[in-house]
This record gives C-alpha cells, structure tokens and sequence, in this order.
C-alpha cells in the first residue's frame, strides 16, 4: 500500500516572492517607461506580459503544494512539478534524517518556496535536491553509485523510517548494478542526439555537389530570399548545429544521472534542434 508524505510549508516564501519580483521589476519597469517617449500600445502590452510572468511566479508557491513523496511497493517516488523521480529500494545505501543548510546551486532552479537541482549542501557535499525550503530537516537519501538525494517532507522521521523499512526488504543492490540501467539510459539519449546531427550532417554532405556555387543564405519575413552568398556558408550552420550535441552530451553525462525527466527533456529538444537544421538545408536547396 502507498504511503505520501506531503512536503514541508514555509509560509514565508509567498512574501520573499513579491520581494524578489519587486526587486526584478522596478527597474524593468522604469527602463520601459523612460524607453518610450508616449504611452502606446506596444508599452502597455509588454506591462501585460510582464503582469502574466509575475503571476506565474508568484504562483510558484502555491504550486509548492502539489508535491509529493511517496512510497511505494516496489519503489520510492518524487513527484515536483514536472519532475518525477523513481528511486529503486534496492539502490539505496542509507536514508536518514539530516539538519543541514542548502548553500550553492550548481545546476537546477530555485524560487522562495522552491528549490530543485544539484547544490552543494552544508557537511553534505553535492546533493540531488527536492525541497520547499533551504534549511532545516531534511530526509537524506544516499544511493549505492555515491550520490545523494534530499527531500523536504512536513514528517522527516516518518518517511525516513518508512523508507527504511523498505530499503530492509528489498535489500541493496552492487554499485554495478545500480549504475548499470542508468548509464545505458544516459548514454542512449547522448547516441540519439549525436546521431541526429549526423544525420544533418551525412545530408549536406550528400548534397552539397549537387548544389550551386550562390545559394540564398537569407530571407525577409515572406520567406523570400534578401542575400545571396556562397554554398560554403551551409557549413556554417553545421558548425552552429555541432554545438548543440556537445552542449548535450556535457549536461547529461554530468547530470543525467539525477534526473531522467530532464534528460528525457533535453534529448527531445536536442534532436527537434537537429530536424530543424535539416530543414533549413533542405528548403534553402529547394529553392536553387
């Protein structure tokens, strides 16, 4: 049977949010208001934009309570936002319930209210995190491949010696095979999006003999080509599309093994990336 814990409400964090977005926006909003020399339309829309960003900020904490940790039959589960975590029994090492400060974000997202990424916690090291606040208890989840989760449940002691329960069940898993289905899954989605540029790649190169010497290189809003200039200008694009594969492969390598959903995320764009190239070369021959 489940059992979800509910995270840890701090009720301040709706107030560091209007203090944060007031620093953010005051000097936004000046900057528009000397920018224009006449209210108009224009102005106004961009204050409505900037109205709609601030609600969805401001909503951030609110969201806070949508998430949960639950534990389940066969695994733990970490349910924020958009990001969902599995964690097997069997690779957990150790859980227990730590006082500890959240002092420098590596990678990830942080808003009053809520903090998600890589940080480098207070006698922790690096860890994985999970939580509605930046101090305090929280439930430290070591795994058997050296990293380490934190989450922020309202019941710390209940969740630790229910995972614990758990882990005793199940028992632990090798370093081997814990890592194992991880790094597969990793670099899997590292192959697919190398594989995509090179798919781009292994298609300019097959037509690029058969293209001639001045292509349209650039076009007006009506898709109508404005500039003219040499086909060696398509390995430009080449050179701006590799980029994207390696950016890929230096985030995953290093921090897909914290977050699938992230991974799963940035394989996705990644690759529509790639498509997007492709067409670019396959319009701008098109047209030749």
């Amino acid at each position: 049977m489940e059992k979800v814990f509910r995270p840890s409400q701090t009720k301040s964090s709706v107030v560091w949010a209007i203090i944060l977005l007031m620093i953010i926006d005051v000097p936004i909003f000046a900057l528009l208001f000397f920018s224009f020399q006449e209210i108009s339309v224009l102005f106004f829309v961009l204050i409505a934009v900037l109205a709609v960003i601030d609600g969805v900020l401001l909503s951030l904490p609110y969201f806070a309570k949508k998430i949960t940790f639950t534990v389940q039959e066969n695994s733990f589960l970490v349910r924020f936002g958009f990001s969902k975590r599995k964690i097997a029994y069997s690779s957990i090492k150790d859980v227990k319930v730590s006082d500890t400060t959240l002092l420098f974000r590596l990678f990830g997202a942080s808003w009053p209210g809520l903090h998600w990424g890589l940080y480098t916690a207070k006698d922790l090291g690096k860890v994985w995190v999970y939580s509605t606040k930046i101090s305090g208890d929280f439930v430290l989840v070591e795994l058997v491949d050296g990293s380490k989760i934190v989450v922020s449940p309202q019941d710390s002691l209940g969740l630790c010696n229910e995972l614990n329960t758990k882990r005793s069940q199940f028992g632990t898993a090798t370093d081997v095979q814990a890592l194992d289905s991880t790094k597969r899954f990793v670099y899997l989605q590292v192959a697919i999006v190398a594989g995509a540029f090179f798919v781009f790649l292994g298609y300019l190169l097959w037509i690029y003999p058969t293209i001639p010497e001045i292509i349209p290189v650039h076009f007006d809003l009506n898709m109508v080509p404005n500039r003219w200039g040499n086909k060696s200008e398509l390995f430009l694009i080449a050179g701006i599309a590799a980029i994207f594969p390696a950016l890929n492969a230096v985030l995953v390598l290093k921090f897909g093994k914290y977050a699938k959903t992230m991974t799963v995320f940035l394989g996705i764009i990644f690759t529509v990336l790639m498509a997007m190239f492709l067409g670019i070369v396959y319009f701008t021959q098109s047209l030749v």
